[in-house]
Formats: C-alpha cells, structure tokens, sequence
C-alpha cells in the first residue's frame, strides 16, 4: 500500500528589485568594467606598462571577490511555509521557524528615518546586512526595496526586517 506524503503548502515570493536597487548595482558594474577598460587601454596603448598591469589586476582581486559575495548573499526569493519563513540566497538561506517567531508586524518607512547600515550592503545586489534605527533599534535587513517590510521579533532577541512583494502572504502566515 503506498502512502501519500502530505506536503504543507508554501508560496515562493521573489524579491523585487526598486528602481533604486537597479541603478546601484548598474553603477558599480558600469564603474568595474570601466575602469577595467581604461587600464586595458593604457596596458595596449602605454610603453611602461607595469603600474597599469598591477592597477587592473588589483581592480580586478578586489571587484570581483566582492561581487560574487555580494551577489550570493543577497536575498533571491523568500519562501512562507505554513511552519517556517525562509530568505533564500546562494550561500546560507536563512530559516526562520515559527516556533523560534515572538511576533511579526507591519513597518512604516517612517522607521527607518535615521538608519545606518553597521555592517552589510546598501544597494548592490540588495539591502541586507546589520542595520541600527533609533525605533528599531540593531536589526538584520534582508530586502530590495522600501516597500511593504516586516519586523520579525525573535524569542532570542534578534530582529529581522524583511521586504515582501506579496505582503499578504505574510498576512496568512500571521494569522496561523
């Protein structure tokens, strides 16, 4: 006799990229592959060719590396289970199990007035990384946009703040 597996239902949400988030990474791509054309060119067209040499290349060891850890840590799609919420990215998905959940809530943009980024990323890629705001306090920022966030309260303390594209999804998991 063959069971069937009873799956519980999940919706994937990509994270949607604003205008903003767009022009950012557009601009630190444009900035990589011209000064990356520039060295090219004084390597071909200059006789002393060494400094332009090492230029490039240190241009390259340092944008390169950056770009790949920012690309595969930043936030791709969130996933909403009926037990779980996770941020999916290349490197480390981040799981947020409704057990670990003390609340979730409906943020303004007005709370974020006087934010700074401690550690993380602000516009390449995504917005993710330690953030502090004076009404928030220190939090985890996962989102492409200023539209629709959530602060998650963790019974360990932590705060994370999320951006949703399909905010009522997020309704649902709240009111389980």
């Amino acid at each position: 006799m063959e069971q069937k597996r009873s799956r519980k239902a999940f919706h994937t949400i990509p994270f949607v990229w604003n205008k903003t988030l767009w022009a950012m990474t557009f601009m630190v791509f444009g900035l990589w592959f011209g000064l990356s054309g520039f060295f090219l060119y004084k390597v071909f067209t200059e006789a002393n060719t060494a400094e332009n040499l090492v230029s490039l290349i240190g241009l390259n060891l340092v944008f390169l590396p950056m770009m790949i850890l920012c690309e595969g840590l930043a936030p791709q799609r969130l996933e909403i289970g009926d037990d779980r919420i996770v941020i999916l990215r290349r490197y480390k998905s981040v799981v947020l199990n409704r057990e670990e959940i003390k609340s979730i809530e409906f943020l303004p943009k007005i709370a974020f007035r006087g934010a700074i980024r401690t550690m993380g990323v602000g516009g390449f890629f995504g917005y993710f990384g330690q953030y502090y705001a004076p009404a928030l306090g220190s939090f985890t920022l996962y989102a492409t946009s200023f539209e629709n966030l959530y602060l998650i309260k963790m019974w360990n303390g932590k705060s994370i703040v999320i951006s949703c594209a399909e905010p009522d999804k997020i309704e649902q998991f709240i009111e389980q």
